[in-house]
């Protein structure tokens, strides 16, 4: 890479302590003699000089329209209009034009993890610094170019970190089926305002599966997209690899209608890559949905994945509603029948190895490596991570951390390497199994919605209460296949704690080929049309 100038400006603050720590802290073990050491110090003194005239330049960043999308009556939500404290920040946004778009006449919320010029978004922690967006991101604009009206920002776990729902810094977030148990993380909000009926619908964050797992817990639908199909730009990213934002609605047609408005290529964001459509020529998911909805499932071929019904921590009457409610497209046309992939008992273990290997540097700050739009006001307020912030920072944030630069530097620089290759071998696995099946079969979760930890709880103790929970989840967050999870029945709590007589929310998860998501809607609305999943 050639060097633009040897030019050394007038107080340039680069001295040879500043090269020798750099040296000490990024090379350690490595010298130079002296000759060299001056040259190198010659170097970064004009790098520092090169690059300085970028930090007077204004940043570059989408204008929001602030003129036809108001912003009105922005507040923190008041305890009675806040009951299970589903909501972060509450506003209204609209159309002040005439508008007859598909989401006329529907209300959203969005995860707080996403920009809202003028509202505050704090992420479910308080490391964020109350940031206020200068943007909307892309997919809030499009809902709201489609006639949708926006009434706020639905509460998020810690730097959406945690897979239950009782971390964020707004307090815990209450199933709506049963107060003090959880509904699920970190799209937490966004399940209990669309399951309490406070919003039709809501846009979610998914990076192991946080769109699904809180779906699951309060009975609505909840799709994490195939990587790329829905622009992530203007949403808070914990790994690029691994970021897929989706719709969260109360029933299938809905989700597909939202889906139709969000998806597409936005030219800014590089997750988007070959096989996304172009902006306005997105497939209308919910029309396709109608025009195929007599056909159902005639025809399909539906595949049991018995590897996932087998883990330590499932609960057997979980997953016997599951492949009960699975069996039932038999009912209706399709084949069904179990299938084996043995690979899929690793995936928790190849999908933690690959993404806390690079989620532990983006939570330290280190962003590289991609071309799209950076949150850059941002990150300048949650690093540097001071004693402070990491006292408000949940435990899982730090133990990610600590994980991922204990196997940067235990594993060696060729482990993340290898991650990501079993998981490029796994992924051609699922699509080998999809190129039989139309649709795989799992449990979303392995249990229903258990209580919330107590404040007081340590690490293990809170980390404990959602232990295993995305064993089926988080592996397609690194395949990019997209699942699709359903409410299919109900069940008593099997934890001992709270209520044992309450009946809580069983989701299943139905994972379909790449870009397919239209299979994953037709079929999954060929089921919720002929069984009533409270009755199950």
């Amino acid at each position: 890479m050639s060097t633009a100038s040897l030019l050394v400006s007038e107080g340039n603050p680069v001295t040879i302590d500043v090269l020798r720590r750099v040296v000490k802290d990024h090379l350690p073990g490595v010298s130079f003699s002296p000759r060299d050491e001056q040259d190198y110090l010659l170097l970064l003194q004009a790098l520092h000089t090169s690059v300085d005239p970028i930090f007077e330049l204004p940043d570059y960043i989408p204008d929001p329209d602030l003129d036809r999308f108001p912003r009105k009556d922005i507040h923190v939500p008041k305890p009675e209009e806040n009951k299970n404290k589903g909501w972060a920040m509450r506003v209204t946004v609209q159309d002040s034009q005439p508008n007859d778009g598909p989401l006329k006449g529907r209300t959203f919320a969005v995860k707080d993890n996403y920009a809202v010029a003028g509202v505050i978004a704090n992420n479910g922690t308080p490391v964020c610094g109350d940031w206020v967006p200068k943007l909307d991101a892309e997919i809030v604009q499009r809902c709201l170019k489609a006639g949708a009206t926006l009434l706020g920002k639905a509460s998020t776990e810690n730097s959406s970190c945690c897979p239950s729902s009782f971390s964020s810094m707004t307090g815990p977030v209450h199933n709506p089926y049963a107060f003090g148990r959880t509904t699920g993380g970190s799209s937490s909000g966004c399940a209990c305002l669309v399951s309490g009926g406070e919003v039709d619908m809501a846009l979610g964050a998914d990076q192991g599966g946080s769109i699904r797992m809180p779906a699951a817990f309060v009975g609505i639908v909840g799709l994490k997209p195939t990587v790329g199909l829905v622009p992530y730009t203007g949403i808070m990213s914990l790994d690029y690899n691994i970021d897929h934002a989706g719709p969260m609605t109360k029933n299938v047609m809905d989700n597909a209608l939202l889906l139709s408005v969000i998806a597409g290529d936005d030219g800014i964001d590089d997750r988007q890559g070959p096989g996304v459509p172009l902006k306005g020529q997105t497939p209308e998911y919910h029309k396709i949905l109608e025009a195929n909805a007599a056909k159902g499932v005639s025809g399909m071929k539906i595949g049991i994945l018995t590897e996932a019904f087998d883990w330590p921590l499932m609960d057997p009457r979980v997953a016997e509603s599951v492949k009960a409610a699975a069996s039932k497209f038999a009912e209706l046309g399709a084949t069904v029948e179990e299938v084996s992939i043995p690979r899929h008992k690793l995936a928790p273990s190849i999908w933690v190895a690959g993404m806390r290997l690079s989620s532990s540097l983006s939570l330290k700050g280190y962003q590289s490596g991609r071309r799209q739009l950076f949150l850059n006001d941002l990150q300048e307020k949650k690093f540097p991570l001071t004693q402070e912030k990491a006292d408000d920072t949940y435990c899982a944030v730090l133990n990610l951390i600590i994980g991922g630069m204990y196997s940067w530097e235990t594993f060696g620089p060729s482990f993340y390497g290898k991650a990501m290759n079993l998981t490029r071998e796994l992924k051609d696995m699922y699509d080998a199994k999809l190129a039989e099946y139309d649709v795989l079969i799992t449990p979303t979760t392995p249990f229903v919605a258990n209580t919330h930890a107590s404040p007081s709880d340590g690490p293990i103790g809170k980390i404990s209460k959602s232990l295993g929970q995305n064993v089926n989840t988080g592996i397609f967050n690194s395949t990019g296949h997209p699942g699709l999870s359903i409410p299919c029945g109900m069940l008593t709590p099997n934890d001992g704690e709270g209520d044992q007589t309450v009946k809580l929310p069983v989701g299943m998860q139905l994972v379909g080929k790449l870009f397919d998501e239209q299979t994953l809607y037709q079929a999954a609305y060929a089921w919720e049309q002929a069984f009533d999943w409270k009755s199950l």
